[in-house]
C-alpha cells in the first residue's frame, strides 16, 4: 500500500470527474498552491462510456454555436449543453462539431483534450476494487494497480444500464449489445423501454423492421411537456407519431409478466394498464431491453451499506455528500438524486458540471484552501442579481436547484457563491445576518392540459410559469419567496427589474437595521 496521502481521490474519469479536477486545480492555482490529487480511471481514456453510450452514436444534448453573444460568454454557457467550464474556454465542443447535436466520440476527444492542457493526474487503466475507511479516518481505496489513501473520495463512475426484474429478461437482448439496424430487417420486435434508449433504438430500426412496440407500464412523457430533460425529446419521438398514425408502431402501457423463448422467436404475455387488467399473448421475433440506467455504485453499497433513493442514485446532501458516510462524495449524473425528474438537469452533462464546480469549492473550503466568507459584494448588489439573472448558466440550467447564494452581515454585503437550495434551506442564520439565495425556477407546467396553450397573466408575477427569477430571504428560520415576472426572452432589464429588486434589497436592510 503507498504511504502517499491525496487530499482528493476522485474515482472515475467522465465529464463530472474531470469537471471538478479542473475547477478544483483552478481554485488551488488561485491560491499559489498545488492540487494534491489524482483521479483513477478504469480504461484507457476520459470519458470511456461515451465511446459505448449512445448506442447508436448520437447525443441529444444541445451544441447551439450563436447565441448572440460571445461563445466564451457566461450566457453562451446556457446553450451550449456539452462542454465543461473553465475560466479561459479555450476547449469547447464547438471545437469538434458543428453539429446540433454531436457525435458521443466528440465528448471523448474532448476531454482527452482538456486532461492534457491542464495536465490533470489521471491514473489510467486502475479499475476500483473496494474501499474502507482506516483508523486514521483516512480513506483506503483498492485498485488493480494498488492501494491509494486519501482524505476525501469522490466517486464520479457514472451510470450503467440497469436490468429489470422480469421474467424470462436473461434470453432478450440488452440495449447496448443491439445487432446491427439490418438484423431486424422484416422483424416484430418489441423494445422494453419508452425513455430516451427505447425510442432511440426504434428509431435505428424503424425502416428495417416491420412492427415495432415499445412497451413499460407508464406512458411516454415528452420533455417538452414536463420540463424535464431527462423524458422523451422530440428528436427520439418520432415513434410516438408512428404509433398515432398506426404506421406498424405501438406504445403499450403493460407490466410483461413473463419472456418465453418459442421456435422462431418470443411469446410475451402482457398485463395491460389501461384496459381493466386485460392479459394478452404477443409474438415477436426479437426483444430488446432498454431500460434507463442507473448509479454505478454497487462497491459501495457493499462497502458502506450506503442508502439508494429513486432505486438509481446515491442518497446525498445539498453538499453531494453521501448521508452515511463523511468525507465521501459524488460527481457527475450521481448527483441526479437531488432532482430526479425536476426542472433541473444534474442527469447531464450541462447541469452536473456546476454541480461539481459547487463541489470543488466545498472541498477547497473544507481543506483550507480557499474562504469563501471574505468575498464582500464590490458595488451594487442589485447590478449583481441582475447580471446573475441575465447571465448565469448555473441558474438557466439548474433552475430551483443551484443559486447565488449572498449574505447581508452589518452594513456589507458578502457573496458566498453558488450553492444548492439544500444547502441554503440548511444554513443557519446568525444574528443581525440574513441570506439572499437568487434563482431561476419555472411555475408549475403540470397544471395544464396543453403545456403549448398556457394562458399568461401579465402584471402577476406568482403566476408566472415560464422561467423567472425568485430572490429567496432567510431571516432568523423563516424563508420568504419574492417572485418576479416572466419575460419572453429571458431578458430582465435594470429598468424594469431593478425597483423589485431595491425594494426586497431595501426590506432586508431596514430589518438588519432594526435587530442591531
Amino acid at each position: 500500500m503507498e504511504k502517499f496521502i491525496h487530499d482528493v481521490i476522485i474515482i472515475g474519469g467522465g465529464p463530472g470527474g474531470i469537471q471538478l479536477a479542473l475547477t478544483y486545480k483552478e481554485l488551488c492555482r488561485e491560491q499559489g498552491k498545488e492540487p494534491n490529487m489524482v483521479i483513477l480511471e478504469a480504461s484507457h481514456e476520459v470519458g470511456h462510456s461515451f465511446s459505448k453510450f449512445p448506442v447508436h452514436g448520437n447525443l441529444i444534448s444541445n451544441n447551439k454555436l450563436y447565441s448572440g453573444k460571445s461563445y466564451k460568454s457566461r450566457y453562451a454557457e446556457r446553450f451550449d449543453w456539452n462542454s465543461l467550464v473553465t475560466k479561459d474556454k479555450d476547449i469547447l465542443m464547438r471545437n469538434y462539431s458543428k453539429d446540433f447535436y454531436p457525435r458521443r466520440e466528440s465528448v471523448v476527444q474532448m476531454l482527452g483534450d482538456l486532461v492534457c492542457k491542464y495536465e490533470l493526474p489521471v491514473q489510467y487503466s486502475t479499475k476500483w476494487i473496494g474501499t474502507k475507511k482506516n483508523e486514521d479516518d483516512l480513506f483506503e481505496v483498492e485498485t488493480t494497480k494498488g492501494v491509494f489513501l486519501g482524505r476525501i473520495v469522490v466517486v464520479a463512475t457514472g451510470l450503467k444500464p440497469s436490468k429489470p426484474k422480469i421474467k424470462g429478461i436473461e434470453m432478450v437482448t440488452m440495449y447496448e449489445d443491439m445487432k446491427p439496424k439490418e438484423y431486424y430487417r422484416d422483424k416484430r420486435v418489441m423494445i422494453i423501454g419508452k425513455g430516451n434508449s427505447g425510442s432511440e433504438s426504434a428509431l435505428d430500426i424503424l425502416n428495417e423492421a416491420n412492427v415495432i412496440m415499445l412497451a413499460s407500464p407508464t406512458p411516454a412523457k415528452l420533455a417538452y411537456q414536463t420540463h424535464y430533460v431527462g423524458n422523451l425529446r422530440a428528436v427520439n419521438s418520432i415513434i410516438a407519431e408512428n404509433y398515432q398514425l398506426k404506421h406498424q408502431a405501438a406504445l403499450l402501457d403493460c407490466k410483461i409478466e413473463n419472456i418465453e423463448k418459442v421456435e422462431s422467436g418470443f411469446e410475451v404475455t402482457v398485463a395491460y394498464v389501461h384496459a381493466k387488467g386485460e392479459v394478452e399473448t404477443l409474438f415477436f421475433n426479437e426483444i430488446i431491453a432498454a431500460t434507463g440506467f442507473e448509479a454505478n455504485v454497487e462497491l459501495l453499497i457493499h462497502d458502506f451499506d450506503i442508502n439508494i433513493i429513486h432505486n438509481k442514485f446515491p442518497s446525498i446532501t445539498g453538499v453531494f455528500e453521501s448521508t452515511e458516510v463523511k468525507n465521501l462524495y459524488f460527481a457527475g449524473a450521481q448527483t441526479h438524486g437531488l432532482d430526479y425528474k425536476s426542472t433541473s438537469t444534474s442527469g447531464f452533462i450541462h447541469g452536473f458540471r456546476y454541480n461539481s464546480k459547487i463541489l470543488a469549492h466545498h472541498i477547497a473550503e473544507k481543506l483550507g484552501m480557499v474562504e469563501r466568507e471574505a468575498n464582500s459584494v464590490e458595488g451594487c448588489v442589485v447590478d449583481l442579481i441582475l447580471d446573475e439573472l441575465n447571465n448565469s448558466g448555473e441558474l438557466w440550467l439548474q433552475p430551483a436547484l443551484v443559486g447565488l447564494l449572498l449574505r447581508k452581515k452589518n452594513d456589507e454585503w458578502n457573496n458566498l457563491g453558488h450553492r444548492t437550495s439544500y444547502e441554503f434551506k440548511e444554513m443557519k442564520v446568525k444574528e443581525g445576518e440574513s441570506l439572499v439565495f437568487v434563482t431561476l425556477e419555472y411555475g408549475d407546467i403540470h397544471e395544464f392540459h396543453d403545456v403549448l396553450n398556457i394562458p399568461r397573466v401579465p402584471g402577476d408575477a406568482a403566476e408566472s410559469v415560464h422561467i423567472h427569477p425568485v430572490i429567496h430571504v432567510k431571516i432568523e428560520e423563516d424563508i420568504k419567496e419574492n417572485h418576479l415576472e416572466e419575460h419572453l426572452e429571458s431578458r430582465f432589464d435594470k429598468d424594469k427589474y431593478a425597483p423589485f429588486l431595491e425594494g426586497i434589497i431595501n426590506q432586508i436592510e431596514g430589518a438588519s437595521a432594526i435587530s442591531k
